[in-house]
């Protein structure tokens, strides 16, 4: 992960991207990093059937890294 932007306006969730892909549906978000650490968790909780994308059609696959745990 290289860029994380969250955004709250008047106690609402207004943006949530990760590397530039954006995530709009969330009922839940997830942040831990310890002091030291150089790469925090996110976990994401996201509705089924709401048709988000986890990577936009548009992106290039040779633009995707592999995490590893």
């Amino acid at each position: 992960m290289q860029d994380l932007r969250v955004e709250y306006r008047e106690v609402r969730l207004v943006e949530l991207s990760i590397d530039g892909i954006s995530f709009s549906s969330l009922t839940a978000i997830n942040l831990h990093h310890e002091v030291g650490e150089t790469l925090p968790t996110v976990t994401l909780t996201i509705p089924l059937g709401t048709r988000e994308r986890l990577v936009p059609h548009y992106q290039p696959r040779e633009n995707l890294r592999i995490i590893e745990k």
